[in-house]
């Protein structure tokens, strides 16, 4: 097989996001401006797997604008080979990942994901494996390292000894999950020394900053999870720039019907899901950065008690009090985290 896209289209992916990236979510992006490929929730290879027929749905029934790859996470090359067997009875599945990069503690100590950063070895076996058994396209998912990048060249060989379609690279090592500066030139060396397309990922934050990770990397696409929660426009906004269109500025009143979305969304969820509000919180946590530079409504939203509050802090800050025209940032506001590190109101 070969890439999906060809080397110049500056193509855009949806990262894979657990509990977040299901259909429900990707419908809710798609009808905002889809992006090109989604890379699914992945699959726990074990002894015991199975293929989570939640997955599986998002993976055969998402909406057609995009194309959603399976992804596989574990370490025991006989379980991958029977996840393979497993998924080929699904033969609209044309595309594979193997993630070489969640950096969830509880997922690395049990030496998959990022954790198989530390093996080269096993990196080389599976990935060698998915190769040779998988008729489709292949890509890998991975980081820059495990502790530092002083082996990221070791590392990336190891992947490229798979003949892999394509790479996707998180520009910052495991140990450092989401935090500091994301390494770039790593991007761009593996532009160089790979053979294959690179996609670039890791604080893809804009279409502004799409475009000069294009031009400082060389990479043929863009991969943005969190980003993407925050701002559902962005894959729009990203083609619009890449062609020279002016990009679409949502107003706080377009947030407001995004959440509305994101509500119905959960409530076809509410069997498997005892807190609704706390859910919707995961995504307003992102939402909020963008909303206004004080940080009030991230700080309302929350401290908002139950879903019925919770609704009353959106409309207050996104429809009441001439809010509604108001524009929604195009990149988060530097100031603000959405991961609270503190309680303090922002001075």
């Amino acid at each position: 097989m070969s890439a999906p896209f060809g080397l110049n289209e500056k193509v855009t992916f949806l990262a894979p996001m657990q509990d977040i990236t299901d259909r429900g979510f990707i419908e809710i992006l798609c009808g905002r401006g889809a992006p090109d490929f989604c890379i699914a929730e992945y699959f726990r290879i074990h002894e015991y797997f199975e293929l989570s027929p939640h997955i599986l749905d998002t993976i055969l029934n998402s909406p057609p604008e995009t194309r959603v790859a399976a992804q596989f996470i574990g370490e025991n090359v006989e379980h991958i080979k029977r996840a393979i067997e497993a998924l080929k009875f699904y033969p609209q599945v044309r595309m594979l990942d193997l993630n070489l990069g969640c950096p969830a503690p509880k997922i690395y100590r049990k030496n998959v994901g990022g954790g198989l950063l530390r093996d080269v070895q096993k990196i080389m076996e599976i990935a060698k494996a998915i190769r040779q058994h998988w008729d489709g396209v292949f890509s890998v998912k991975m980081r820059i390292g495990f502790e530092s990048s002083d082996n990221f060249g070791e590392l990336l060989d190891a992947v490229c000894s798979a003949s892999p379609d394509f790479i996707t690279i998180h520009a910052r090592t495991v140990k450092q999950l989401y935090r500091g500066k994301p390494d770039y030139g790593a991007v761009a060396y593996a532009v160089g020394r790979a053979g294959v397309p690179i996609i670039a990922n890791g604080d893809i934050s804009s279409a502004e900053k799409a475009m000069e990770v294009f031009k400082s990397t060389g990479c043929a696409g863009v991969m943005c999870g969190r980003h993407a929660v925050r701002n559902p426009w962005i894959f729009r906004q990203i083609k619009e720039l890449a062609s020279g269109r002016e990009i679409y500025r949502p107003k706080l009143c377009d947030v407001r019907e995004y959440i509305d979305d994101l509500l119905r969304n959960c409530l076809t969820l509410k069997d498997s899901i005892k807190h609704i509000d706390s859910r919707l919180k995961k995504f307003i946590n992102f939402i909020a950065t963008g909303v206004d530079e004080r940080g009030e409504f991230l700080y309302h939203m929350r401290r908002a008690r139950g879903l019925d509050d919770l609704l009353k802090v959106c409309d207050r800050y996104l429809l009441e009090g001439g809010n509604s025209d108001k524009p929604f940032a195009l990149d988060a506001y530097p100031n603000l985290c959405s991961r609270p590190i503190h309680e303090d109101f922002p001075k």
